[in-house]
């Protein structure tokens, strides 16, 4: 038995990529970007699937570029990070990015940086903006962007940009990563475990340490039981995309009640509102039931409710008036 008093921190503070050379990739891929910090020209757009990692990425890159320990605190004077969930619209664009990019670094010799996640969700006249402010402060700031399509992302930003494409991290990958935790953490785990495991991490690393977490959690206890696979599926347990399916179909056939009784279903279950969100947000970006026009107007209507949940309260009265405008949004 494992001793979890011995781990203070959780699974994925241990073990998620901190640096550059954290992550599995090639040394291509490390070579370009270690010659983009040393000549200080970080204008580069990161192309990649979904839990490709493209987030832990620029938080390696953040502390690479400044030079931080693990347990730094970020300059937050000297970054601006634009995302799905807080986009402000282009007043925000206008005014804000460009003081934050019209003042000086705080920290001597080194850049400002402004990041934009899913630079793709966010619209054209927005994205215009953000290019007219590389072509005028690239000399204060390194403008990093992330997107996971790139046709839809404007023209004059691909050519002012160094684009990277990032590749899903292969079964080996997963495979070498689950050893080493495996290892370190004197856990136990049969073939037939290791590879369901896997399966259900649904190509997330992220998921791969969380369920393997779990794991140690369970036969830590000192009332657990032999950890065999029909355990293992009982304690990893998720919510199948089946569900999100059927959801879906429902929606797009105006069968509302019968879709809102597919997340009140869920919700019996255990899990909770944001739960639900969260597992949905990622089937939106994965799922080929719904197109990238329907995907584009979807994914706001969830960071919105997902943003208020986190920020006010929640209900599960929610899930209803959710659908509701999942299902105006599939009208159109």
């Amino acid at each position: 038995m494992v001793d979890i008093t011995s781990s203070i921190n959780t699974f994925i503070s241990k073990y998620k990529p901190y640096y550059i050379s954290d992550f599995y990739t090639d040394e291509n891929f490390q070579f370009v970007l270690n010659t983009l910090f040393e000549i200080d020209n970080l204008n580069v757009l990161f192309v990649g699937n979904p839990s490709s990692g493209k987030t832990t990425l620029l938080y390696a890159i953040i502390r690479q570029y400044y030079g931080l320990s693990k347990d730094s605190t970020f300059p937050e004077n000297n970054i601006l990070h634009i995302n799905n969930l807080k986009e402000q619209g282009i007043n925000y664009f206008r005014n804000e990015m460009k003081t934050f990019c019209r003042s000086s670094s705080t920290i001597f010799g080194k850049k400002k940086l402004l990041i934009i996640d899913d630079i793709d969700m966010i619209n054209e006249q927005s994205q215009q903006v953000f290019r007219n402010y590389i072509d005028k402060y690239k000399n204060n700031v390194n403008f990093i962007s992330v997107c996971t399509n790139i046709q839809k992302v404007i023209e004059s930003i691909q050519s002012r940009t160094h684009i990277i494409t990032l590749e899903p991290p292969t079964k080996t990958h997963f495979q070498i990563i689950m050893d080493k935790i495996i290892q370190q953490e004197n856990l136990v785990l049969s073939e037939d475990i290791k590879s369901y495991i896997i399966q259900i991490s649904n190509n997330s690393i992220r998921n791969l340490i969380n369920y393997l977490e779990k794991i140690y959690i369970y036969v830590s206890s000192p009332d657990a039981t032999h950890l065999d696979l029909e355990n293992c599926k009982k304690l990893c347990n998720i919510i199948s995309v089946n569900y999100f399916e059927k959801y879906i179909t429902h929606l797009k056939t105006g069968q509302i009640t019968e879709a809102i009784h597919i997340l009140y279903s869920i919700h019996d279950y255990g899990y909770s509102v944001i739960d639900i969100l969260d597992y949905f947000f990622n089937f939106v970006k994965t799922t080929e039931s719904l197109n990238e026009d329907e995907k584009y107007h979807i994914i706001p209507v969830i960071c919105n409710y997902i943003t208020i949940f986190h920020n006010v309260h929640e209900d599960s009265i929610e899930l209803a008036l959710f659908t509701n405008n999942i299902y105006k949004v599939l009208l159109k």
